[in-house]
């Protein structure tokens, strides 16, 4: 009988270690960690479901989300319109009266070098235009031809 007992015993200690151990290596130790982060995700969800619906809503025809951001861009839209018509409308008008007041002339004009010009009535509206003009040169006189005192004359000086 004593050796049933202690068979009886021996059995129970096994099973018991087997399950201690069968238990532990199925324990995920990273288990609490996991089932936080799950509830995290859900309540996230479930607190923005209806979150692109009201913001849908928010910004429709009509709203004030709408109004202010529509305000707001036509403010900003006029605003960059005049700069741009501002700035289209100088560049254009500086080319027009470039090509307006700086006729072509052979060599065409330079910036940086000095310039005599001698002016004659305009036409096609402008007041005047350039008829000649002499490129400036150290060590020179200028001034009316001797010969013909319509047109500019360079000396050099004495």
């Amino acid at each position: 009988m004593l050796t049933r007992v202690l068979a009886m015993l021996a059995l129970v200690a096994a099973a018991g270690a087997t399950g201690v151990f069968a238990g532990r290596a199925g324990h995920d130790p990273d288990a609490g960690w996991s089932r936080g982060y799950n509830a995290g995700i859900r309540a996230e969800r479930d607190a923005t479901r209806g979150e692109a619906a009201r913001i849908v809503a928010r910004y429709a025809p009509g709203q004030p989300g709408f109004e202010a951001i529509y305000a707001e861009g036509l403010r900003e839209g006029r605003r960059l319109g005049r700069y741009e018509g501002l700035v289209a409308g100088r560049r254009s008008g500086f080319r027009d009266g470039t090509l307006a007041a700086l006729p072509d002339f052979p060599g065409g004009w330079r910036a940086r070098h000095w310039y005599l010009v001698r002016l004659d009535p305009g036409h096609d509206g402008a007041r005047f235009r350039i008829a000649e003009r002499v490129t400036i040169a150290r060590g020179h006189l200028y001034g009316p031809c001797a010969k013909d005192p319509d047109r500019m004359c360079m000396s050099v000086a004495r």
